[in-house]
């Protein structure tokens, strides 16, 4: 909700969903007028994108978690960071990537609000910017809709398997903690199997290409077959012990990224809160804690 005038206005006519993008804006000088220009595709196709200097851009997607942006999208408007303080009524050329499906949008679109960030989140632009489309085509819009219903269903269908997994352990922790240490067991020793029947089927066809190559007795064959199969064993070791820890440490630094910023909403969230809904919160949260121990018990 936004106040302009003293009223209170919502701008949540679509629904809304946030959604990993790259995003490019620049500023239409309006010369005095109040409508965003009709001849906007002509606009778009004079406009060099190349061109730091007169092209404001956000982040990329390549090298830091940072450099991707959690736009908050919908068929009517958008909401971003931004490093530059926009005034409402402003027109910006926007080309938007959509990095899920890789879905590219290009538009002009008019500046409702601009207020600061989240001020608990590290290394992120510091105001945040809500517009809204005002010449989309039927074309974007359709291909704009239809990227959002299916990323709804999608978080639908999560959200419901981890509330479901969420009460599943609520309601039975033992039982849960024993499937969960169950199933990590089986599938331990499936691997295991799995391995074992490699290394032997590999181990039984190198004895006869050896010995049907080189005509080998039993003995030379089997020390032949164990050099070849130390030495592949020794290649795939050094190309794990280069990949994994990689992707470990990504993994990681993504993690670390995430609970981050989970944080710093909850932190913003928490402080946009009145007392009134503070002490709603903590009472309910006690209420819940105590309910969920008192009937466990």
């Amino acid at each position: 909700m936004a106040k302009q005038n003293g009223k209170t206005l919502n701008r949540r006519v679509a629904f809304r969903i946030y959604e990993q993008a790259n995003l490019f804006y620049r500023q239409i000088d309006q010369d005095g007028r109040t409508q965003a220009p009709e001849n906007f595709d002509a606009l778009l196709s004079n406009v060099d994108l190349s061109d730091a200097a007169t092209l404001h851009a956000l982040p990329g997607s390549q090298s830091r978690e940072n450099d991707t942006l959690n736009v908050n999208i919908s068929t009517s408007g958008i909401a971003f960071t931004s490093k530059d303080p926009l005034q409402a009524g402003d027109y910006l050329m926007l080309r938007i990537l959509l990095l899920s499906s890789m879905t590219a949008i290009m538009t002009c679109c008019k500046v409702v609000y601009c207020k600061p960030g989240n001020p608990y989140e590290n290394d992120r632009y510091p105001y945040l910017i809500g517009a809204q489309f005002v010449n989309l085509t039927p074309e974007d819009t359709a291909l704009l809709s239809k990227h959002i219903d299916r990323s709804k269903k999608q978080q639908w269908a999560v959200n419901g398997v981890l509330l479901s997994l969420a009460a599943l352990i609520l309601a039975m922790p033992d039982a849960a903690f024993g499937l969960l240490m169950g199933l990590v067991h089986y599938i331990f020793e499936v691997v295991l199997h799995v391995l074992h029947l490699i290394f032997e089927y590999a181990e039984y066809n190198l004895d006869h290409v050896i010995e049907h190559t080189f005509h080998t007795d039993t003995y030379p064959t089997q020390v032949i077959v164990f050099y070849i199969l130390c030495t592949v064993g020794l290649i795939g070791i050094y190309f794990l012990w280069h990949i994994v820890p990689r992707n470990c440490r990504r993994a990681g630094n993504s993690l670390i990224a995430f609970c981050c910023r989970k944080k710093a909403s909850c932190l913003y969230y928490w402080g946009e809160q009145s007392l009134v809904d503070k002490i709603k919160i903590v009472g309910l949260g006690i209420v819940v804690v105590a309910c969920y121990g008192y009937f466990a018990i």
